[in-house]
């Protein structure tokens, strides 16, 4: 399988968002990354304009299903 392109979107809790566009192997590799470098309290994570997943944070490098 070969890499794609993955686009994060880190809001702050002011609702700010901060787009972090990527490649990774795969959605797995994906979602570690885009949760590894978020700083805000909700991250999406994007592919091929399809929502693959929404977090909110719980604790200081832990995510839950939004």
């Amino acid at each position: 399988m070969s890499a794609r392109m993955f686009t994060a979107i880190d809001i702050s809790e002011t609702g700010e968002a901060v787009v972090d566009q990527f490649v990774a192997a795969h959605t797995t590799a994906a979602v570690r990354r885009a949760q590894f470098a978020a700083e805000g309290v909700m991250l999406q994570l994007w592919s091929e304009g399809r929502l693959l997943g929404s977090w909110r944070r719980v604790g200081r490098r832990t995510f839950h299903p939004a």
